[in-house]
């Protein structure tokens, strides 16, 4: 595989965990929400999920072009937002859904993992193409 790949397995592995949550359980996203919330949390994993297939299109895909390393970015900035909902979450102490737990892993670990996202798909973005002869 072309390390510069690595941030697309990555990315489907963490979202779909998210997503997962997003559309099974998203009390534990947004505690004590209303069904009209519950319906945007599920879109949202949908969306989430609909961005692996992205990931999904990368890694099939032979060599590594200029769209993939504008796709590397795209979803590089994507991670910012999930970054900046786990500081908040720290900042104003907001972290536990009604019933104590903490949506995996609660917003330290989030931070954590977003923000590793967030540098290693911009690092992809930056690497060089790898054309599908090579591979």
């Amino acid at each position: 595989m072309i390390l510069a790949k690595l941030p697309f397995v990555i990315h489907a592995l963490v979202e779909t965990a998210a997503a997962l949550s997003f559309i099974f359980n998203p009390n534990k996203q947004l505690p004590g929400c209303n069904e009209a919330a519950k319906l945007i949390l599920r879109q949202y994993g949908g969306l989430l999920l609909s961005s692996n297939l992205i990931c999904l299109a990368i890694l099939t895909e032979p060599g590594f072009s200029y769209m993939s390393r504008l796709l590397a970015a795209a979803l590089g900035t994507y991670h910012i937002w999930p970054c900046y909902r786990a500081y908040v979450r720290i900042h104003h102490n907001i972290g536990l859904s009604k019933d104590g737990q903490s949506a995996l892993g609660g917003p330290r670990l989030h931070l954590i993992v977003h923000l590793a996202c967030l540098v290693i798909f911009i690092w992809s973005s930056l690497s060089p193409e790898v054309s599908s002869e090579v591979v």
